[in-house]
């Protein structure tokens, strides 16, 4: 069963999201999608406080 929920997941690019701080205290977010292990539509915001 697990099998087969990875590989419907697969079939449809997934969207994630993630946030960082560099460091030199800066803060970002990054939101991509993802299809078969690769990466696109890859976008990076700068937050601010």
């Amino acid at each position: 069963m697990d099998k087969l929920i990875y590989y419907i997941k697969q079939l449809l690019p997934l969207k994630y999201h993630s946030k960082y701080r560099l460091q030199t205290g800066e803060k970002y977010l990054i939101i991509w999608r993802q299809w078969f292990g690769k990466p696109f539509d890859i976008e990076h915001f700068k937050l601010v406080d």
